[in-house]
């Protein structure tokens, strides 16, 4: 992707973009006015502070002691007022960073958390990398950047037009024309030493997204690296990723050396020929009739300008670390967001393609209160290797009984939830649903969120369940009922609020145990479980059936075949995974 990304009409546009979506925002404009105002203020004290020098050299050079005083007090003031002007224009910069980064953030993680897009970007598909830290460190970089690189190019029109014109008083159109030139000749040669720069910050930024999520990863799975003694070959993976890392940030380094050389050519030049244009002026001797008191003002102040012209255009050349940073992540950020919208544009089309063809459909049927999901004729593959995993299912499941999924490992029984769930695209065939309110799912590997436990047991809702008159009661009599009411007095209340690290500490039956007790709380009519009872034990998995059914919840379990004591299937859906055979044994008893 680094041939795509680059400071080019693509860059702009992207930029331009993200541009719109923090401008949407009224508190986003005002700061940014803000900004500008404290910029142009900040500008205007400058210049004042600049004469200070100049007025000095009068009041010393005509030994004025009550001139010198009040000049100290009116350099005092100055150097206040500025020192005052520029923290408030640094904290302004630095708050709008902080707010365009929410802003920007929440724009890309509604798009994120749509339409199941974040199971697209991170399980279907790895066109994108790491959209976890494009929506973060990326975010967060681009944004401070930017706050950064704003006051200078805001006031840069407005002060260079003003110098410009005061550089003209004092040296006639040589001094503004030979800064100009200095300038445009210096721009063009930046533009040429940033381009490489911008797919190489982009390049590493991907990079350490990668060295991240290794060592985010090795976190999450310390024990099992323990147990199976792998410290030796994770060493060895991450020092390969750290190559890489450092690879693409030498890479970095070295393009930027010319990009540095070059700001420091014109920073060091600017002020030689600052100096050639103040002596036009004088050896033409246009002031020759002065007093030397009041001609050393006069030099002083005339070299202040033209200086500061060199400085307006510096200013803008030493900002070019900052704008290959801001092109990178931008290219990043766009690129997230712009697959993001692709995903949900495709979304919305899928189902009108779908009905013109007769193909699959994702209809919801909310005529009957009982939940229900048809298969007929389903067929879908592997999406390792593409293979037919079943070909031709159709089976009810429904609420009159529970029924059984089972396989070896590899015949797509976890498959088939995520197609029943439509997070997989079937080859053939129609899915019909009725009542998907009243269906949920428990996955194979639990999901535990941050937050309290009452915030855990809710999950996904945020509010109390209708059917409940006491919640607390309801939830205390859950973690009794799943084994976990150890877990309620480590937290001391089901309101405190508990972070990711306390979860994770849970044991894997734990984090099981936890899932029921969400699952029991909303007691959904049909639930889907995906070797939900895997680390624990008979007793247990035979209580948590028993509780399903006296909330009147019927399972399609997913898992090996084994006696679980109060629950029998009254279907077995056995799937082969040879060629997409399938087989359904009906069971006398049901549920």
């Amino acid at each position: 992707q680094m041939q795509n990304v680059g400071f080019d009409l693509n860059f702009a546009r992207r930029f331009w973009a993200l541009c719109r979506i923090v401008l949407r925002k009224r508190n986003a404009v005002l700061l940014l006015l803000g900004l500008l105002v404290l910029a142009i203020c900040y500008e205007f004290v400058a210049y004042q502070v600049g004469l200070i020098s100049s007025k000095y050299y009068v009041v010393l050079g005509e030994k004025d002691l009550h001139g010198f005083w009040m000049q100290t007090l009116m350099a005092v003031g100055l150097i206040f007022a500025i020192s005052k002007m520029r923290a408030l224009r640094t904290f302004v910069a630095n708050t709008a960073g902080v707010q365009w980064r929410r802003i920007l953030t929440e724009d890309l993680q509604g798009l994120y958390f749509s339409a199941k897009n974040h199971y697209t970007l991170n399980v279907l598909e790895t066109t994108l990398d790491n959209p976890d830290q494009r929506m973060s460190q990326d975010v967060d970089r681009f944004c401070r950047k930017l706050a950064e690189a704003l006051p200078p190019t805001f006031v840069a029109p407005f002060t260079t037009c003003y110098y410009i014109y005061k550089a003209y008083q004092v040296s006639g159109w040589m001094g503004p024309l030979s800064t100009f030139l200095f300038f445009l000749v210096f721009t063009v040669l930046n533009k040429f030493l940033m381009s490489p720069v911008v797919p190489r910050v982009y390049e590493q930024e991907k990079q350490e997204g990668h060295f991240r999520f290794e060592h985010s990863r090795i976190r999450a799975h310390s024990e099992s690296i323990a147990f199976l003694d792998g410290e030796p070959i994770e060493l060895d993976n991450t020092n390969g990723i750290l190559q890489k890392v450092v690879k693409a940030q030498q890479s970095v380094v070295n393009r930027q050396l010319p990009v540095t050389f070059g700001v420091h050519m014109f920073d060091y030049l600017g002020s030689i020929l600052s100096l050639l244009v103040i002596a036009v002026p004088i050896f033409n001797g246009a002031y020759d009739g002065e007093p030397a008191a009041k001609l050393a003002g006069i030099i002083s102040a005339n070299a202040f300008v033209t200086i500061y012209l060199i400085s307006c255009y510096s200013s803008l050349v030493d900002l070019s670390g900052s704008v290959t940073v801001i092109a990178g992540n931008t290219h990043r950020i766009a690129a997230l967001r712009e697959r993001l919208q692709a995903l949900i544009e495709n979304n919305a089309k899928v189902p009108e393609i779908k009905a013109r063809d007769g193909s699959a459909g994702d209809d919801d049927d909310v005529s009957d209160e009982k939940p229900s999901i048809e298969l007929m004729d389903v067929t879908y593959k592997s999406p390792r290797d593409g293979s037919v995993l079943v070909d031709k299912l159709t089976i009810m499941l429904d609420c009159k009984r529970n029924v059984l999924v089972t396989g070896a490992s590899g015949t797509g029984k976890t498959t088939l939830l995520r197609v029943i769930k439509k997070l997989r695209d079937i080859e053939g065939g129609h899915i019909r649903s009725k009542n998907s309110a009243l269906i949920a799912f428990m996955p194979q590997i639990p999901w535990l969120t941050s937050g309290s436990l009452r915030k855990q047991i809710r999950y996904p809702s945020k509010d109390a369940c209708d059917h409940l008159t006491d919640e607390d009661a309801e939830m205390q009599h859950l973690l009794q009922v799943t084994g976990l009411k150890h877990l309620l007095e480590s937290a001391y209340s089901l309101d405190e609020e508990l972070d990711a690290a306390w979860y994770s500490a849970l044991s894997p039956g734990e984090k099981q145990r936890l899932s029921w007790a969400r699952l029991l709380y909303h007691r959904p009519r049909l639930a889907f479980l995906d070797e939900a009872t895997s680390a624990l034990d008979s007793e247990a998995t035979a209580r948590l059936h028993k509780e399903c059914a006296e909330r009147g919840i019927v399972t399609v379990a997913v898992g090996y075949e084994r006696a679980v004591e109060g629950w029998e299937p009254g279907l077995v859906l056995e799937l082969k995974g040879e060629n997409g055979y399938w087989n359904v044994v009906q069971k006398e008893s049901a549920a």
